[in-house]
């Protein structure tokens, strides 16, 4: 483990750098947090995902990893993020290692694998929305199809993921306040994700209707996304 931590240690720079490069495709960082900030705090983190991996590694412990990621995530949500943002950042961390030539049968994919594991909740209701959130998403994707040009149809169950990601969040923390400012803000952004003649109060209606049809008995979950949906249009 010693020299496969070296190797990438090595390579940090490149490593760190290659995880977040689909970050700048997106204008949500821009937006957000500005794109000299963006750039710059994102790239901290990545060198961060590299250092603690090869801190990991170099110890033998994937708990590490699993640790990492937990606290990470804590900080990063107080700060505008959402749980799937960092689960993209491994993943985006674990392509640059291929790309290095440590595929699959690295210990370095099974440690980076570790911390995207660690991000899966454990609790209700964050547990159960976290894990049928891709079946959320394509259940609200079915019903805005004709409103959405076919070229945008991977877009949009990536925008359902979103907003369902920021949900468990606000739920696990029990800080429904956080969902709230989070759909306050992205009013205002709405327009830059191009997703055709699409509002953003049509898509918080497809997946109102997801949630009543695939979660039934899940009060809190949808206590927590109508009371959002209010705020949202009270700031408007």
């Amino acid at each position: 483990m010693e020299i496969l931590a070296r190797q990438l240690e090595e390579r940090a720079a490149r490593l760190a750098s290659a995880s977040v490069d689909w970050m700048y495709q997106d204008p949500f960082w821009e937006a957000r947090y500005g794109a000299e900030r963006a750039r710059r705090f994102g790239g901290e983190d990545a060198q961060f995902h590299v250092r603690y991996l090869v801190q990991a590694l170099t110890e033998q412990r994937p708990s590490v990893q699993e640790g990492y990621a937990s606290w990470l995530r804590m900080v990063l949500v107080s700060r505008g993020m959402c749980t799937l943002h960092l689960d993209q950042n491994f993943a985006g961390l674990q392509a640059a290692l291929a790309t290095e030539g440590f595929g699959s049968d690295s210990p370095a994919q099974a440690y980076a694998q570790a911390a995207r594991e660690a991000l899966r909740y454990t609790t209700e209701p964050a547990r159960t929305l976290q894990e049928r959130a891709p079946e959320l998403a394509r259940h609200a994707a079915q019903a805005l199809r004709s409103e959405v040009p076919a070229a945008l149809h991977p877009r949009l169950e990536e925008e359902l993921l979103l907003h369902l990601s920021y949900l468990a969040d606000a739920l696990n923390l029990e800080r429904a306040a956080l969902f709230a400012r989070h759909l306050e803000w992205y009013q205002g952004f709405w327009p830059r994700r191009e997703l055709g003649g699409l509002t953003l109060s049509r898509l918080e209606a497809a997946l109102e209707a997801a949630l009543e049809a695939t979660l039934p008995g899940q009060d809190k979950v949808k206590a927590v996304f109508t009371s959002a949906r209010t705020s949202k249009e009270q700031h408007a």
